[in-house]
């Protein structure tokens, strides 16, 4: 047997076995393609939380106001039953504070009227007040209707009327005049007549003419036919000649026996022509 040698190259097939197997590690790692990176959950996106938008107030609706009456009664109340002299009073704002007021039976005559000056007006509110005295048409309750009004400066028609219903009651007060009546007209320096009826002390009575301030510029003293019971009393009176024109009040009334006080006071309202 023959037994051939071959010289061993130790360092040489070591590296020819690494380089080898490094080529084949690659070849290896080519054929695969290249290592897909592991799946990853994509990370959450934060979704806004909507922020509540402010729905706008809309303005109150204003409430509808009507405009203040130009005149109002607050007295009497609506309905009320009354007795003569009838107080009546109320507020008012009218061109130079003047006013109106009347009493008016179902058939629409007219009872009594007066005309007024309130405290205030053209464009100030102002308050008012009077006594309506006229002589009663029944002897049983009626009903009237109690008027305030304006009268027009371009052609004296009544304007802003207000009105208040009551009952007139058949109560006679302790003096009535029955002439002047309401709204008589009497120049200055004229003769009037002045005539009623009364129940009063010892038959003595007293009547006044008073101007627009309530100054006295007349005084006249006058006798029932009987005293303490009701009667008639009545004369013919001749006014001053110097009388301004304008309204004035013939008022009637008694003195008390206890103290000397003004009682039962009738005033109507005439008109002074110069």
């Amino acid at each position: 047997m023959v037994h051939l040698q071959f010289p061993l190259r130790t360092g040489r097939l070591t590296a020819t076995v690494i380089v080898a197997a490094a080529v084949l590690l690659v070849a290896a790692c080519a054929g695969s393609g290249p290592l897909a990176a592991p799946p990853t959950s994509p990370a959450p996106t934060a979704t806004p939380t909507p922020t509540p938008s402010e729905t706008p107030t809309a303005d109150p609706t204003p409430t509808p106001t009507s405009d203040p009456a130009f005149i109002t009664i607050l007295r009497p109340e609506d309905s009320a039953t009354v007795r003569i002299p009838i107080a009546f009073d109320g507020t008012s704002n009218t061109f130079e504070a003047a006013l109106t007021v009347d009493a008016v039976n179902e058939a629409g005559d007219q009872l009594c009227v007066r005309h007024l000056t309130a405290t205030s007006g053209s464009g100030t509110p102002g308050t008012w007040q009077t006594l309506l005295a006229f002589a009663p048409e029944s002897e049983s309750a009626r009903p009237i209707i109690l008027r305030a009004y304006e009268l027009s400066p371009k052609d004296g028609s009544r304007i802003n009327l207000v009105e208040r219903p009551v009952t007139l009651s058949p109560t006679r007060p302790a003096i009535t005049l029955t002439s002047p009546a309401c709204g008589d007209t009497v120049a200055a320096g004229g003769v009037l007549s002045v005539s009623g009826v009364a129940t009063v002390f010892e038959a003595q009575l007293t009547v006044e003419l008073r101007d627009a301030r309530g100054t006295v510029v007349f005084t006249r003293y006058l006798m029932t036919e009987e005293g303490g019971v009701e009667s008639l009393f009545g004369e013919f009176v001749t006014l001053p000649s110097g009388l301004t024109a304008g309204f004035y009040d013939l008022v009637a009334f008694n003195t008390s026996m206890k103290d000397g006080s003004v009682q039962n006071e009738f005033a109507v309202q005439i008109t002074v022509q110069s």
